[in-house]
């Protein structure tokens, strides 16, 4: 047990909107191991596959005031939520009596264009590529306005791009293509986005859920803050695909092709928005969280992807 999951001699209260998530599912796993007293939330639409033991859970909209004033009828001393919403943030602000901490999950892609690399914190979070803007921003803005100008205890995880079994990796036409893998494990030759030279870096769903419990246990560091999550280093796109091959004992032979090429190429199977937002280089320094939160990665960057492509290919052997 870790020594911040307990008040006064009694259990912390915690509460993961999401909690049969696949993100959400592991924080709510993470939390229970650690001795806090915890309530998984979700619209029952997903039931969890493999419900925690000792655990609750509770079906309600956590974008429906009432539903959210009822749950807040009880007091809670963490609140994690793994998909936020304005709406949802504003009623936790708002009823959520005796708040200790109040995290959510965010996204590293709205700093893109990087200015620099590795990116930091520091850098415009504006999400430019982003046409019709995102509410992600909206909602860390406003989780930071009423920090400062309520005191409201927000931290903000901003997440790279999740890799790990359970969630199927980005293939090479910028989704994530349920039997790619085949492709991968045939050995057969690969096109790669324009020079294949542009930065990737994933997170484990593991130390993904790890960094909100630390952020949890730092809280007298955390609030207020925002933190980028990922693995120890990003890796360019050749060398992704590479580790992939290399996984299966296959030298890959990686083609070059510029986005109107491979659209040409393959049609409707490329998204050219995500397409070209892929071929962008996303590279972080988790030097904030490493100093604030204690936060290092349980695996590394090669290891998380050769589990991935593993688990993936294990999941279209069973069909």
């Amino acid at each position: 047990m870790r020594p911040d999951c307990t008040c006064g001699g009694k259990r912390l209260k915690a509460i993961v909107f999401g909690g049969t998530g696949y993100l959400g599912g592991e924080i709510v796993k993470q939390l229970a191991a650690d001795n806090y007293d915890v309530t998984a939330c979700s619209r029952g639409k997903r039931p969890s596959a493999h419900p925690v033991e000792g655990a609750k859970y509770i079906t309600a909209d956590k974008n429906d005031e009432g539903d959210m004033q009822k749950i807040f009828q009880d007091r809670y001393d963490l609140v994690i939520d793994s998909v936020p919403s304005l709406k949802a943030l504003g009623a936790v602000a708002k009823y959520a009596k005796g708040l200790k901490h109040y995290l959510h999950c965010s996204s590293v892609a709205l700093y893109t264009p990087l200015p620099y690399i590795p990116c930091d914190e520091k850098a415009p979070y504006e999400g430019k590529l982003f046409p019709n803007g995102s509410e992600k921003i909206d909602t860390d803005r406003e989780a930071m306005r009423l920090f400062h100008e309520k005191g409201f205890p927000a931290t903000v995880i901003r997440s790279a791009y999740i890799c790990s079994p359970g969630c199927y990796p980005l293939d090479n036409l910028g989704d994530r293509r349920k039997d790619f893998v085949l492709d991968i494990a045939s050995g057969a030759p690969l096109d790669v986005v324009n020079d294949g030279q542009a930065l990737i870096q994933p997170i484990h769903v593991h130390d993904l859920a790890s960094s909100f419990l630390l952020a949890a246990e730092n809280r007298g560091r955390s609030v207020g803050e925002c933190y980028n999550i990922g693995q120890d280093k990003a890796v360019t796109l050749d060398r992704y695909f590479t580790i992939m091959g290399q996984t299966f004992g296959k030298e890959l032979e990686l083609r070059h092709l510029t986005v109107a090429e491979l659209k040409a190429k393959y049609g409707d199977k490329v998204d050219e928005f995500w397409l070209r937002f892929h071929a962008m280089h996303m590279c972080f320094t988790m030097a904030k969280a490493e100093r604030d939160l204690g936060y290092k990665p349980h695996l590394t960057t090669e290891e998380v992807i050769e589990s991935t492509v593993l688990w993936a290919y294990g999941e279209c052997m069973k069909k």
